[in-house]
């Protein structure tokens, strides 16, 4: 059985993924002792001091917006086709590695495993929920699998909500427009499920997303300190966080940490 890390950079003009994926392997690599795949494309690649595993090129879905932006992150689904591991991790470009807590996944007895609880960082809301808030979201932004029927059946519906995303827009009542792979992702494995639940489908520790508006100094190679400001009452916060993984949003903030 082969382990590896797959990770999708297809720049948009604004944000520099393949860059951000680069930072990101190398950090893999430095932690986790792990392969890394790059699935980009000819217009995303440039010279960089950094040489993946392998590197795979498909022409990215242009189609989707984010902010009057392009944002080409459709297409995850194939990745049960593309990665060459059969015991896959797939991770956003913009997952800053830090411990060796991924590789805890590899002790999980499943084929499937994804974040279905976040922790924001300094505030926010630490779970979004759709239809009705009845369900609850899933998040592809960490997800660890291997190659079976099962998982194949995931990743095609997956596929199959993406082609017909206004359509479930309709049915499950959430904003559409941007298509997400979280919402495709969560509609996915409870289709997959027979809508039930599985708890073994889950990480069993929190995805931490550091939000927009939380600036991120580096201290150490591992421990950094988040500045954050209450807007009601004008007070600046601090909090230091060490050994943590953790997914941020800000790409501009996160290549000052990395560089």
């Amino acid at each position: 059985m082969t382990r590896g890390v797959v990770l999708f950079a297809h720049n948009n003009g604004k944000d520099d993924y393949y860059g951000m994926a680069a930072a990101t392997a190398k950090r893999i690599n430095f932690f986790l002792d792990l392969p890394v795949t790059v699935i980009t494309d000819t217009n995303s690649i440039r010279e960089i001091k950094y040489k993946f595993d392998q590197t795979i090129i498909i022409e990215p879905d242009t189609t989707n917006q984010r902010k009057k932006s392009s944002w080409y992150n459709k297409g995850r689904y194939k990745i049960y086709e593309l990665t060459p591991y059969s015991d896959t991790i797939i991770l956003d470009t913009d997952y800053l590695i830090n411990s060796t807590t991924l590789l805890d996944a590899y002790k999980l007895d499943t084929d499937f495993v994804c974040h279905n609880k976040v922790k924001w960082l300094l505030g926010g809301n630490d779970q979004e929920y759709f239809y009705k808030n009845f369900i609850s979201t899933l998040w592809a932004t960490v997800i660890r699998f291997k190659k079976t029927s099962r998982t194949q059946q995931i990743f095609e519906t997956m596929g199959m909500v993406q082609e017909n995303y206004d359509h479930y827009t309709n049915i499950y009542r959430f904003s559409g427009g941007m298509f997400r792979n979280d919402y495709a992702l969560t509609i996915a494995l409870k289709t997959v499920n027979g809508h039930f639940t599985n708890p073994g489908d889950y990480f069993p520790w929190k995805l931490l997303h550091v939000p927009l508006d939380i600036k991120v100094y580096r201290d150490t190679l591992t421990s950094y300190t988040f500045v954050g400001v209450d807007k009601k009452n004008e007070k600046t916060y601090y909090l230091t966080v060490k050994d943590t993984d953790f997914h941020m949003l800000n790409k501009n903030n996160f290549m000052e940490l990395v560089a």
